[in-house]
């Protein structure tokens, strides 16, 4: 182990020097971002990264897949037991994100509202399905290909078509197996980890082996050309180009050095290169092949490289994400960059030439720089051109020209130092030393001083050359900031006008530019425009009153500035900042060295050296902003909603941004009413938030835009349409409410004093109807108790009193006559004591019963019990009953858990039992049946006795109508017992109803609760 990880770090080393010595070369700059632990990535191992349709960024980690809203991570949740280790994330066609785990492969769809994750197909589950799945491809016929350890997968509407491969393509890697290799007509070519190339036969749907085989280990590939691709293998990256059949043409080794595990695209010349432990590599695909080390690249191990809708580069790490962004200007010179940049000069020819202190340089290319080989006494402060005539200000007030590299004269201005040039003609020139302007013949020396038209003042600070000959000189102080110099007259001409600005005494000129008829001037405090003898201020935004250095415009009508807030362009109503992170080498400028060449690169002079950009007509427009509802992230704000508040309510808005890092972006917001014009614009605060209170009554919009740091544009406005209500109680019609609410009461109060005797007498009629609806219920109430009071009375005076005087006689005979009384005849009456005692009895106790449940004394005793239990108790009691008579007694029931109260339900089927075996005769049968009918158990009790009459039914169960009838061997009753029956049925919750026909017999049916389930 010692041993690998000394060799590891040797290779390292070695290849760190290889880098040391490219560094002589131009490589792009970059701004880093990084995202770990630190901002809340909780797992830093990230496989790939992606963007969806909307911008949302995604992660694929081994924790899980996260997704990046306003700087926030959401971790997707999975189905219980899945893998958390994903490996590969895919935007398709469709606008939907593929997600490959270890056992899994899901589908994302795009929105700012949830974080759905879908899985489509399982892995690792048969032959058919892929085993531990490693990387997605969507080729340009939209046909998505999935690769595992060995095989490849076609994905076509969540089902899988498999092509078995060659064992000798089982990979090595935990991460990688096949690449995708897609030619511009089409042709597909898959490439396996072990380096053996396949060609797609569409017409017989299988992979045909290729003659070209590489032989070596390839963890990646890049399309750089319509046929051309790299190959990051294991012996280095390879270029390799095939024809329009897919076969090889050439190959060709870029480097051996650069284990490559990802590529992305810089320009056409140049591609990013992660490795597994050698960093991020820079590579120019060019004749020479340069590679160089991403400077400030904090980590080793790359998985991959994603370059999203912005231009920017999301490298995913072993720690991290990190996310690259090319830095506007470029400064990457040797010894341009130590040095004060003292002057520059646009060359007749279109080129450019810049100065030092004590050298000159030459601009051969944006990124290739010569020296000029003058040599000079002092410290170069200006220097001009005209032609191979070189003129060069110092520091000590000398004048120096040259021809080509020989030096011809030496004119001493003055004691100061030579501030600027401008040449008139090949012999004469203008002279700026010590804030005094001067006329110089290059032929003879002399020259002419213009204090006197400057009151003698030194107030001279720069000068301007149109292309139509005049000379503009800029100078100091708000009545003196401007001259012109007239030929006629041969004098400087103080054109001033008045400073748009109160209060504005101490201004001096750094720098002017003429356009046409317009001459800009870059004052000290801001910058003015002067044409047609009028002066204005130019807005530049929060930059309008900055001291300005200098001006240039560009081609395209932008305005270019340098500030000590760094360099300012201003494009339209656009006004973006470039400072040093945009790669600018220092924010102190030179006065007045801010140029533009030929080939379009913007060039500006620094204390610290020369930086340049390209200038591009098209600026990229930061993507809309995203708005949410405060303290409801879910409650993403839809294009075109509308929004309501009321007055005194106050709506809190969170406004973020698609494109990151978020701290780059700038947030404004305006709030107009009705159809306004949109002019006044305000910044969000810190946190981000738009504030709405305190809003008159109306409708309003709501105008948010965002503008990225750097060479971004602003947004184009996210609108949110606002109605603000005014407060129920001050609407108008609610106050006309009032009005007419006041009225009413006022006639209502009038006609109420009027009505008020008439509604009383209404009312007493009403409440002596009541009452007397009340007496007659009570009444009626009272002649049911009278009934079953006389009733009751009657059956205590009759039909109790008659069986005691029986059972007084029998027992006298008994007690007086015994011995003139056979044996036979004792027994028969003993017989007929105890049956009238019994019947007596059983009268007197459901008398007894049914005055409990007429006074509520008697409490229902719920509980589940068995109901065909109970039947088959009565069954066998009754049936010895019933054969004295010679009547059978059958039972038809099964098991039925019914809730009631157990001994009530036993008293219904003793009396319904009693009552069919006493108006039974001999050899009949009586039925017992229970059956379920919906929620309740039906007992029936049938006999094939003496019936009742339609009359006799409708009498039976009421307590003033009572019939006595005999049974069939002369049995007495009362009809309480069915009485009772019916007062404990319905206590229990059910009904119970009789069906009978004379002669024919009698049915009775009672229902009772089932046990719930």
């Amino acid at each position: 182990m010692t041993k690998l990880l000394y060799l590891h770090k040797c290779t390292l080393l070695v290849f760190f020097l290889i880098i040391a010595a490219n560094t002589l070369a131009q490589r792009t700059d970059f701004l880093i971002h990084e995202h770990s632990k630190k901002n809340n990535l909780s797992n830093e191992l990230v496989k790939s990264t992606c963007q969806d349709s909307i911008g949302i960024h995604y992660f694929a980690t081994d924790g899980g897949v996260y997704s990046l809203v306003n700087d926030n991570f959401n971790l997707y949740q999975l189905p219980e037991g899945k893998s958390r280790y994903f490996k590969k994330l895919l935007k398709l066609s469709s606008g939907k994100l593929l997600a490959i785990s270890d056992d899994a492969i899901y589908n994302i769809d795009p929105s700012l509202e949830s974080n759905n994750i879908e899985l489509i197909i399982e892995c690792n589950s048969d032959l058919s399905a892929p085993r531990y799945p490693k990387h997605a491809f969507e080729d340009s016929k939209k046909r998505i290909w999935i690769t595992d350890f060995n095989h490849i997968y076609r994905l076509n509407n969540g089902t899988l078509e498999k092509y078995s491969m060659s064992s000798r393509n089982l990979t090595s890697s935990y991460a990688r197996s096949f690449q995708f290799l897609e030619c511009d007509n089409g042709k597909l070519i898959v490439v396996s980890q072990k380096g053996w190339f396949y060609n797609y036969d569409s017409k017989t749907n299988s992979f045909v082996e290729s003659n070209y085989q590489l032989g070596l280990l390839v963890h990646s590939s890049f399309k750089i050309g319509p046929n051309e691709f790299l190959l990051g293998t294991s012996n280095g990256i390879e270029k390799i180009i095939f024809d329009f059949k897919g076969q090889v043409v050439h190959t060709e080794i870029i480097s051996k050095d650069i284990l490559a595990s990802c590529f992305e695209k810089i320009d056409e010349n140049r591609v990013l290169a992660g490795t597994w432990f050698q960093g991020l590599v820079e590579v120019e695909l060019n004749e020479e092949h340069k590679f160089y080390h991403v400077g400030g690249f904090p980590y080793y191990t790359i998985n991959d490289i994603f370059q999203d809708d912005y231009g920017k580069y999301w490298v995913s790490t072993n720690t991290g994400v990190i996310v690259m962004e090319k830095k506007f200007f470029s400064s990457q010179f040797l010894k341009p960059n130590a040095e004060y940049v003292a002057s520059m000069v646009r060359t007749p020819c279109g080129g450019l030439l810049c100065a030092g202190r004590s050298h000159l340089f030459k601009i051969v290319k944006e990124n290739q720089i010569e020296n000029i080989d003058i040599s000079f006494e002092g410290s170069l402060n200006v220097f001009k051109q005209y032609g191979e005539y070189t003129l060069i200000g110092t520091e000590q007030g000398q004048l120096l020209l040259y021809l080509k590299n020989e030096l011809l004269k030496s004119i001493q201005i003055g004691s100061q130092s030579i501030t600027h040039i401008e040449f008139e003609s090949l012999g004469t020139v203008w002279v700026v030393s010590d804030k005094e302007l001067f006329k110089v013949n290059l032929e003879d020396g002399t020259k002419k001083s213009y204090i006197e038209d400057f009151d003698k003042y030194k107030i001279a600070q720069s000068l301007c050359m149109t292309k139509k000959g005049t000379l503009y000189i800029g100078g100091e102080y708000k009545h003196s900031y401007l001259f012109r110099y007239d030929r006629e007259s041969d004098k400087c001409v103080n054109i001033n006008q008045k400073i748009p600005a109160n209060g504005l005494n101490d201004i001096w000129v750094r720098d002017l530019e003429s356009i046409e008829d317009t001459i800009f001037i870059a004052s000290s405090v801001g910058l003015y425009k002067y044409y047609d003898s009028k002066v204005e201020l130019v807005d530049l935004g929060e930059y309008s009153n900055n001291e300005i250095s200098a001006i240039e415009i560009d081609q395209y009508n932008s305005i270019w500035i340098t500030t000590s807030k760094g360099v300012i362009r201003k494009r339209k109503e656009d006004i973006s900042l470039f400072n040093s992170d945009q790669g600018l080498p220092s924010k102190t400028f030179t006065i007045g060295n801010l140029l533009i060449d030929d080939n379009g690169f913007l060039w500006v002079g620094t204390s610290n050296g020369l930086a340049y950009a390209r200038i591009k007509n098209s600026i990229p427009r930061t993507p809309k902003p995203i708005v949410h509802i405060a303290k409801e992230e879910s409650q993403f704000i839809k294009p075109n909603r509308f929004l309501e508040v009321n007055t005194g309510s106050m709506l809190l808005l969170d406004v973020t941004a698609t494109i990151y890092p978020q701290k780059q972006n700038k947030f404004q917001y305006c709030i107009v009413k009705g159809s306004k014009k949109i002019t006044d614009w305000k910044e969000l605060s810190n946190k981000n938030q738009v504030i709405v209170s305190d809003m008159p009554p109306g409708d309003y919009k709501v105008c948010i835009r965002c503008k990225h740091e750097g060479n971004y544009a602003w947004s184009e406005h996210r609108i949110i349409p606002l109605r603000v209500n005014q407060v129920w109680y001050l609407r108008w019609y609610t106050l006309l409410s009032a009005l007419i609410v006041i009225l009413l009461i006022v006639y209502f109060s009038s006609e109420y004093s009027k009505q008020r005797a008439q509604k009383y007498m209404i009312e007493l009629e009403k409440q002596v109807s009541e009452r007397t609806v009340q007496l007659q219920d009570a009444n009626q109430n009272l002649l049911m108790a009278n009934k079953a009071k006389d009733r009751f009375l009657s059956i205590i005076g009759h039909d109790l009193r008659n069986p005691f005087n029986a059972i007084r006689g029998f027992s006298n005979m008994l007690l007086h006559d015994a011995e003139m009384l056979s044996e036979k005849e004792k027994i028969e009456l003993t017989e007929m004591i105890y049956k009238s005692s019994d019947d007596t009895f059983k009268l007197l106790e459901s008398l007894l019963e049914w005055a409990n449940v007429q006074k509520g004394n008697l409490k229902l005793n719920r509980e589940e019990f068995n109901l065909a239990e109970v039947m088959q108790s009565n069954l066998e009691l009754h049936r010895n009953l019933a054969s004295l008579k010679d009547v059978r007694v059958e039972g038809n029931f099964k098991d039925l858990q019914v809730n009631a109260d157990k001994a009530m339900i036993d008293t219904i089927i003793r009396n319904l039992l009693s009552n069919a075996i006493k108006y039974s005769y001999a050899n009949q049968t009586i039925l017992l049946r229970a059956t379920q009918k919906e929620d309740y158990a039906v007992v029936q009790v049938k006999d094939e006795g003496i019936g009742m009459t339609e009359n006799q039914v409708n009498q039976l169960f009421k307590i003033d109508t009572v019939l006595t009838s005999e049974g069939t061997s002369n049995e007495t009753g009362t009809g309480f017992g069915l009485l009772l029956s019916k007062e404990f049925v319905e206590m229990n919750g059910g009904q119970i109803r009789v069906s009978s026909v004379k002669g024919k017999g009698t049915s009775f049916y009672f229902s009772i609760p089932l046990k719930k389930a």
